[in-house]
C-alpha cells in the first residue's frame, strides 16, 4: 500500500497506536500487538516503534516499523520548514520502486498526517554513530553510496521530481537566517570546547552560502541521501547494506554524502588514517559504476570535501534548535557530530583553503 488516503485513527504519537488501526491498514487479522520504541535519540525528527504483530494469518510479518513525525517542537519546526515529512513520502512513493541499493519496504505511506509502516529489517543491525564505524563498515558504506549515486548520476528522472528539493530550495538558503538564531546558543554550549578559528570560519561562511551554493548550480546531481550516518545503515551477515530515513534526500552534488559520512561516522583517529582511501574508494567505484572519469574527478570531489566541512560545520550551529536536552542518547549523538567535525575542518585548515581569515 503506497500513498493511502489516512485511515480514521491514523496515529500521530506512539501511544495511538491500535490493534484496530494495524489491521485496517495492514489489512490483516491480529489478535494482538506490541508497540515498543526504538531509536530513541538516534534521530531528531521521528517517532520509531517496533510493532509485533500476533496474527494468525499466514505470511504475516511479525514485526513491522512505524515511523511518526517528532512530537517536539523545535524537531517540528524544522521539520515543516524543510518539507522532511513530504520527501520521504513521496520518495517512498516515485524513487525506492527504482534503487539499486536495500531500502525498506513501504506497507503503509500516508501523506497526512505523515504516518509510515515499513519492514523490519532485523536480524540485520543499525550501525554505531556514537562509537563510529569500523574500517569494515564503513568500506561496505561507501560501495553502497558509490553504487547509489552512480545510478542516479545526472539521471532523466531527476527533473520530473519536483517535490525533491535542489541546491536552489529555500530550505537551503534559509540555513543564514536559521544559523542567526541558533549560533548564540550554540557558542554558549560548545564555544570553550571548539577551535577558535573554525567559529570564526564559520561566521564569515554563513554570509557567503547564497553565493557559494550559486557556483555550484550548474554541478552534476545524483539523488543524494542527507543524512548518511551509520544510524540509518543496517548491516547484514551477507555483507548487504540496507539505508533508512530518506527524509533529507534531495537533488546535489554526491560529494555532500561523503563528506557526512567521513567526517563524523568514524573517529577522529579512523578518520586521519583512512579519509583519503576512503575518498578515492568512492571515485573508484563511481567510474567503475558508470560515471564517466571525466564528470566526476577525484581533485573535484576532495576540493567539494573541503567544501562540505564547513558547510556542515556552519550547519550544526543551527541544528541545534532540533535538539531535546531531556534525550541523552540524542545529546551524546549531537556532540560527536559537532567535535569529529570541527576537529576534520581544523586537521584539514579548511578556512584557510577557502580564503578565510583564521
Amino acid at each position: 500500500m503506497s500513498g493511502v488516503p489516512a485511515p480514521s485513527g491514523t496515529p500521530t504519537t506512539l501511544d495511538e497506536i491500535t490493534v484496530h488501526w494495524m489491521q485496517r491498514v495492514l489489512g490483516l487479522n491480529i489478535d494482538s500487538i506490541e508497540v515498543q520504541p526504538i531509536a530513541e535519540g538516534e534521530g531528531f525528527m521521528g517517532q520509531l516503534a517496533r510493532v509485533t504483530l500476533h496474527s494468525s494469518d499466514v505470511g504475516a510479518a511479525r514485526s513491522v516499523i512505524v515511523k511518526l513525525p517528532t512530537a517536539d517542537p523545535g524537531g517540528q519546526f524544522i521539520g515543516q520548514m524543510m518539507r522532511v515529512w513530504e520527501r520521504e513520502h513521496c520518495f517512498y512513493r516515485d524513487v525506492a520502486p527504482q534503487l539499486n541499493i536495500r531500502v525498506p519496504r513501504a506497507l503503509v505511506n500516508i501523506a497526512e498526517p505523515p504516518c509510515l509502516v515499513l519492514e523490519d529489517l532485523a536480524p540485520a543491525v543499525p550501525g554505531d554513530h556514537v562509537a563510529g564505524a569500523t574500517l569494515e563498515q564503513a568500506q561496505r558504506a561507501i560501495d553502497v553510496l558509490a553504487r547509489h549515486h552512480a545510478a542516479w548520476f545526472e539521471h532523466p528522472m531527476l527533473t520530473s521530481l519536483d517535490w525533491m528539493p535542489g541546491l536552489d530550495d529555500p530550505s537551503v538558503l534559509a540555513l543564514a537566517p536559521t544559523f542567526a538564531i541558533g549560533w548564540p546558543m550554540f557558542l554558549e554550549r560548545f564555544g570553550n570546547e571548539l577551535p577558535s578559528r573554525c567559529l570564526r570560519w564559520c561566521e564569515q561562511f554563513v554570509e557567503t552560502i547564497p553565493e557559494w551554493i550559486a557556483t555550484h548550480f550548474d554541478d552534476p546531481v545524483t539523488i543524494t541521501h542527507g543524512d548518511f550516518r551509520l544510524d540509518n545503515l543496517f548491516f547484514g551477515d551477507g555483507g548487504e547494506v540496507s539505508v533508512i530515513d530518506w527524509q533529507l534526500s534531495m537533488r546535489g552534488p554526491g560529494q555532500a554524502d561523503l563528506v557526512y559520512f567521513c567526517a563524523n561516522n568514524l573517529t577522529t583517529l579512523m578518520r586521519r588514517e583512512h579519509e583519503d582511501e576512503l575518498i578515492e574508494r568512492y571515485v573508484d567505484a563511481l567510474h567503475a559504476n558508470g560515471v564517466p572519469t571525466d564528470a566526476v574527478t577525484l581533485a573535484g570531489v576532495r576540493h567539494g570535501y573541503l567544501e562540505g566541512l564547513l558547510f556542515y560545520a556552519v550547519s550544526f550551529g543551527a541544528s541545534l534548535l532540533t535538539i531535546n536536552p531531556a534525550n541523552e542518547r540524542g545529546v551524546a549523538l549531537f556532540e560527536v557530530l559537532v567535535h569529529r567535525t570541527f576537529t576534520a575542518v581544523d586537521d584539514l585548515d579548511v578556512g584557510t583553503l577557502m580564503g578565510f581569515a583564521g
